[in-house]
């Protein structure tokens, strides 16, 4: 597990301030994350910790019943929620959609296309998720989502807490065709994966999320959970290649040779088989389904 140095933590807290002055998870969604995780919880007492924010509750059954999950039935309780989807998945689905209670829109500000930026996070972390299931795990879906949705969050808090630094950075990778993460690294000494570590660290997010967001630019280096990383890694560049959405990125690549593909196909050689051009095209069908979650997550 990717650990911060203490000199790397002080360049941090130089630049974006107090971490204390950092955004909190949601008590409602940090609850849910902590229960799910615990062999001993029942789906009544995870429903009734739901039920105590009635808009989260809204939001969690209007995606359930989405195109985002294509249920056959219609799902009208948390608690039959929890039964259909699972304990993880709707802990999951709950964490992402407080994320963006945690990171509002603030108004007049002048920063990075947010909304692009989210189309990008959030089609990063459904075509995870369409990945982790063609590959057979289906049980990962909900935490590859995750990974993928949160992969890019020091963005945010770099944006927020250190905007016109990371404006100059934003606009000097743009310019050079680099890579954000090298640029920040040049510039600051850390990246967004560093800063994303710290906020995930604070939420006390499982391992598995802490290395998705700390190192998918560098999924070799993941140790807890490799699979989840790389398909992330993978998922995100898919949304480059295709222009889903914008995180900031424009620097050119070529998918095979990526490291990710390689590691995937360590995990499950049956990759190989996967026409690229044809399952590109097939997430382009996907998109909607997308931006369905982003209006029901943000509305």
């Amino acid at each position: 597990m990717r650990e911060l140095s203490g000199e790397i933590r002080e360049k941090i807290i130089e630049i974006i301030g107090d971490l204390d002055s950092l955004p909190t998870l949601p008590h409602v969604a940090a609850q849910v994350m902590e229960l799910s995780m615990s062999s001993k919880s029942s789906v009544r007492e995870i429903a009734k910790i739901l039920e105590t924010d009635p808009a989260l509750t809204s939001k969690v059954l209007k995606v359930a019943n989405s195109a985002f999950y294509g249920l056959k039935q219609q799902v009208n309780s948390l608690e039959l929620a929890l039964v259909v989807l699972g304990m993880g998945e709707v802990s999951h689905l709950v964490m992402s959609i407080s994320v963006f209670s945690a990171f509002p829109d603030i108004p007049g500000k002048k920063t990075f296309n947010r909304e692009q930026f989210w189309v990008h996070s959030a089609g990063c972390g459904h075509f995870a998720r369409v990945i982790a299931r063609r590959l057979g795990e289906p049980a990962l879906s909900g935490e590859v989502f995750v990974g993928g949705l949160l992969h890019d969050i020091g963005k945010v808090v770099l944006d927020e807490k250190a905007h016109d630094v990371f404006t100059d950075i934003f606009t000097q990778a743009q310019e050079e065709d680099r890579a954000i993460y090298e640029v920040e690294k040049e510039r600051l000494g850390f990246t967004h994966e560093e800063v994303g570590l710290v906020l995930a660290q604070k939420w006390n997010l499982p391992l598995s999320l802490q290395e998705a967001i700390s190192l998918h630019h560098h999924p070799e280096d993941a140790e807890k959970a490799q699979f989840t990383v790389a398909v992330v890694r993978m998922a995100d560049l898919f949304c480059k290649a295709n222009e889903i959405g914008y995180g900031g990125d424009t620097k050119g690549f070529v998918f095979t040779e990526d490291v990710s593909w390689a590691l995937v196909q360590k995990i499950k050689p049956e990759i190989a088989s996967i026409d690229i051009e044809k399952f590109t095209f097939e997430l382009n069908d996907e998109i909607k389904k997308v931006r369905d979650f982003i209006n029901i997550a943000r509305g």
